[in-house]
């Protein structure tokens, strides 16, 4: 399904409304990742958030795992889940996040 898509957290802060970025918007995919294929050692499921350019390309536009589902009023939903991002020394962060989500038509 086609979702605009706004990040509600930024390093695991909370965003002011007006600090928001721009929408994303693409195809949310959830899948589960097999624990002989990441460092956490168990099954993660993950939403992914894929654009389409060209005729049959894609390239992941956002990444939340653990998510949990929960209800917004009006017609999106709400998806919570952690974040990892690589910083300047080439560490891994864990960071909370936020997607604000809403189906959109593709053509709009």
């Amino acid at each position: 399904m086609f979702f605009e898509v706004v990040l509600l957290r930024r390093d695991g802060l909370r965003l002011r409304r007006n600090e928001w970025g721009p929408p994303l918007r693409g195809t949310l995919r959830i899948t589960e990742m097999d624990r002989a294929t990441n460092n956490a050692k168990r099954n993660l499921l993950q939403v992914n958030l894929w654009e389409s350019y060209g005729t049959t390309s894609q390239r992941g536009l956002a990444i939340i795992f653990d998510p949990v589902f929960q209800p917004y009023p009006g017609d999106g939903l709400l998806i919570a889940g952690t974040e990892f991002q690589t910083n300047g020394s080439q560490r891994i962060c864990e960071y909370r996040q936020v997607w604000l989500c809403r189906p959109v038509s593709p053509l709009s």
